[in-house]
């Protein structure tokens, strides 16, 4: 799921500004927070909430945006921010906080969806890249390439590598959202595989590339072959 702030202290332009993105038609799901004050957005960063994407104006009520963004830079050098402002000249200030585009107001539809686009491509593959999650507040990073199945136990997940097994609480529906659908895919309602990981597909199973065999339900077979197929079409393009 996308991350997503607005701070903006212009009813008017922050109402356009969420209007415009609840009608781009994102790949996956998304959640959207909204900031009046430049402090809350700084608040919410330094108690850990970070954002994959932040509409951030630089023209705030007695606050500098870009010293706002400096400060948010200290916690979170990840997240991409949008500069929002009705003079050009500001949006040059941008490139100081390592801001990945800007955006005039009144905020054009075609150069907003133009910016979500890119920005949605690019997180889905940093993303994709590595996968995030959390036991017992420890956040574990699995690189992509070293994961081989993901198995629902009732509430929690566990993610099998070539080297070790983890559990944590998750579902497998949402983990399902969350993934490249170029590389995983459902093959069972208890098991998603990594399709870089797969060495044959065989009528009602999965075998995996250390061995390992996974149930295919009768109804996922074909798709399942097909995502296969893809994904060695794609790969070797």
């Amino acid at each position: 799921m996308l991350k997503i702030a607005v701070c903006e202290d212009e009813e008017q332009h922050k109402n356009i500004l969420v209007d415009l993105i609840g009608r781009y038609p994102f790949e996956t799901d998304y959640h959207l927070t909204t900031f009046q004050f430049g402090y809350e957005l700084i608040e919410a960063s330094n108690k850990g909430i970070n954002y994959d994407i932040i509409f951030l104006d630089m023209c705030l009520d007695n606050e500098d945006g870009i010293e706002i963004a400096n400060e948010i830079r200290k916690t979170d050098n990840e997240v991409h921010i949008i500069i929002t402002t009705s003079l050009i000249e500001y949006a040059v200030l941008g490139y100081s906080v390592n801001a990945s585009d800007f955006l005039l107001k009144p905020f054009p539809e075609e150069k907003l969806f133009h910016v979500l686009k890119k920005l949605e491509n690019d997180i889905s593959q940093a993303k994709t890249s590595f996968y995030e999650f959390e036991i017992n507040n420890e956040k574990i990073f699995l690189k992509s390439d070293e994961i081989l199945y993901f198995e629902s136990l009732g509430r929690k997940i566990k993610v099998a590598t070539f080297e070790a097994e983890y559990e944590y609480y998750y579902t497998i529906s949402a983990l399902e959202k969350e993934l490249n659908s170029l590389r995983f895919v459902l093959c069972h309602r208890s098991y998603i595989v990594n399709l870089k990981n797969v060495k044959s597909i065989k009528t009602k199973t999965v075998v995996l590339k250390n061995g390992v065999m996974i149930p295919i339900s009768p109804k996922r077979n074909q798709k399942v072959y097909d995502a296969f197929t893809r994904y060695l079409v794609g790969s070797m393009e």
